[in-house]
């Protein structure tokens, strides 16, 4: 029995909802199938404050998309996300992609322990952080020093460090000085001079180059940090030249008499050192008519 043109119309809408809706459960899953699961970054998992500082405990979570991360400690909730669930403020979240890090101002003994970064997935991925905080006042102190070779032979390289620790944070920069005047990197005059940070130990340190150093390269090298720590150490600058031999400190070799009456074999085998006098051959000549004049008359 032939269809009618409705039953033909309504087949063909049943079918293409089963085609829209396959498609679009194919895509679901699919797209379920590319969503990457978040991971850690590898950070440093055991931190040293000091009392006072403000301390950081990384947490760095790559592929985060919708998830959000938790910090707690003794399951305790302290944050989630941006927000914090600790009545006071000395809890709080410094985020820059990807890193969530907690932050503990003016850090105590009693904020020492373990500590949990956690990402709400389904497995419950957390990483462990423990943080240790000293109360050692000499850890404190600023210091600044300056290290390397204060004696150069002319034309080799000047090579100083100077190593500056603040009491909460590394100095912001260093500066060089010879004799009072500002000194930069510079390939023209050779000078190299690059820094370094590390926070954990709140050191700043700065290399200063200077290749084939000249006699005017002599004097008082200054490092000054941006919270106006200043050391200062001397530098000479040697020079070094070759002493050229004398003449009268060569030996002029002649065979002994019994050697003599060897003959003229005998008195050949005089040299005379100072070959650079060009005086070898006339002088070894001469010396070798005498030897046989008195071997010839013994």
């Amino acid at each position: 029995m032939p269809r009618s043109p409705l039953a033909d119309v309504l087949l063909r809408v049943a079918v293409l909802s089963l085609h829209v809706t396959t498609t679009v459960v194919s895509a679901i899953s699919s797209r379920d199938e590319i969503i990457p699961k978040p991971y850690f970054i590898k950070d440093e998992l055991n931190t040293t404050f000091l009392v006072g500082d403000t301390a950081k405990l990384l947490c760095g979570v790559m592929d985060l998309g919708t998830k959000y991360v938790t910090w707690k400690r003794d399951n305790t909730v302290l944050t989630v996300g941006m927000v914090s669930f600790v009545q006071n403020s000395e809890y709080e979240i410094h985020h820059i992609e990807p890193y969530w890090n907690l932050l503990i101002k003016n850090v105590q003994l009693r904020h020492a322990g373990l500590y949990e970064c956690h990402i709400n997935t389904q497995d419950k991925m957390k990483r462990m952080v423990y943080l240790n905080v000293l109360d050692d006042v000499d850890h404190r102190k600023p210091t600044i020093n300056i290290s390397g070779l204060f004696h150069v032979d002319m034309g080799q390289t000047i090579k100083l460090r100077c190593n500056a620790t603040d009491t909460a944070a590394p100095p912001d920069h260093v500066d060089w000085f010879k004799d009072g005047n500002s000194l930069h990197s510079s390939e023209a005059r050779g000078i190299s001079i690059t820094k370094k940070f590390s926070v954990t130990s709140r050191t700043i340190s700065s290399d200063l180059e200077i290749k084939e150093a000249k006699m005017s390269d002599k004097g008082t090298y200054t490092c000054r940090t941006s919270d106006r720590q200043v050391v200062s150490v001397n530098v000479n600058i040697l020079k070094v030249e070759t002493q050229p031999r004398n003449i009268r400190d060569e030996k002029l070799q002649i065979p002994d008499s019994s050697a003599a009456t060897g003959g003229f074999n005998s008195c050949s085998s005089i040299y005379f050192y100072p070959q650079r006098f060009n005086l070898q051959i006339p002088i070894s000549l001469a010396a070798t008519w005498m030897c046989l004049f008195l071997s010839l008359n013994r």
